[in-house]
């Protein structure tokens, strides 16, 4: 069935909404610039207000875009809402493919090689299945947000004590206990949880004589534009290239991944927010902070 934009763009639901601008983005004609112009007047979402500019840039083309419409001029924004429109695409399609091979060979591999559970090809299988679930995290963090109310600090210590347990590692909470957000709950424990596992990871790694390692702090707030939440960790710190950190696949861990960083950050672009890795003497701060939703 045929994708119907003036339908879809009155949903309550911003996906649908997202569907109908990036359709738009690729299809609009004339007739329906006024339709847009109306949608993008009331449009609260970044990812979609920005689909739709770029949908009426191509309703009502300048006389610029006219003359070069090969190289239209994109603002920073349409450039990251392409970037994770292809990003969001490219990601499912791979999971489509290799979910069911990956699970058809689990199922050979346990049955014909002798002593599976202790092999490497177990070892493989168990890497390849994590980075199919990592491209499945990078798939959620460049998805449209779903905007909710909630507790920043109530999931913060949810969160914190889902990735902390009865580790080595104690986490001190520095937030206000009243912290009322309305953002995509999902997309923020994403960026949350990766910045957070980093943080353990680096302070499990120094030498300690006694067997105490040094607290995390979690700190978190928001002013009158924008919520931050801040993780800072005395472990061993940085090491490498601070702009190259949050590319895919780059890590200085042996058995990671390196997509951890990347997903944190692609979650906070989808929110209209960014990411900060910021080295210290002795550990690291990792600031995640976006836009308040506009009412």
């Amino acid at each position: 069935m045929a994708l119907d934009p003036v339908r879809k763009l009155g949903s309550s639901d911003p996906r649908e909404r997202l569907d109908a601008a990036r359709h738009l983005a690729e299809h609009a004609q004339a007739k329906q610039s006024e339709l847009i112009e109306k949608a993008l007047a009331v449009e609260t979402v970044a990812w979609v207000a920005s689909a739709l500019r770029r949908a009426l840039q191509r309703a009502r083309p300048t006389e610029a875009q006219r003359a070069s419409p090969e190289r239209p001029d994109l603002s920073l924004d349409q450039t990251a809402e392409i970037y994770s429109e292809a990003l969001e695409t490219t990601a499912k399609q791979i999971i489509h493919e290799i979910e069911p091979i990956l699970g058809a060979l689990r199922l050979s591999a346990e049955t014909e090689v002798p002593g599976f559970e202790e092999s490497d090809t177990k070892r493989g299988l168990d890497r390849m299945e994590a980075l199919v679930a990592g491209l499945a995290r990078l798939r959620r963090a460049a998805s449209a947000p779903k905007i909710e109310e909630f507790s920043l600090a109530h999931c913060i210590y949810d969160w914190i004590d889902e990735e902390v347990g009865n580790g080595p590692v104690s986490v001190l909470r520095a937030g206000p206990q009243e912290c009322t957000v309305e953002t995509d709950k999902g997309l923020v424990c994403l960026g949350f949880a990766n910045g957070l596992r980093n943080a353990i990871d680096a302070t499990i790694a120094l030498t300690v004589d006694d067997g105490r390692f040094p607290d995390i702090t979690v700190n978190w707030g928001a002013t009158d534009k924008d919520v931050w939440i801040a993780i800072v960790d005395a472990g061993v710190g940085f090491r490498g290239n601070v702009a190259r950190a949050f590319e895919i696949g780059s890590t200085t861990k042996a058995g990671h991944l390196g997509m951890g960083l990347a997903t944190a950050q692609q979650a906070m672009t989808s929110l209209g927010g960014s990411v900060r890795l910021i080295p210290a003497d002795r550990g690291v701060r990792f600031e995640m902070r976006w836009p308040k939703a506009i009412a």
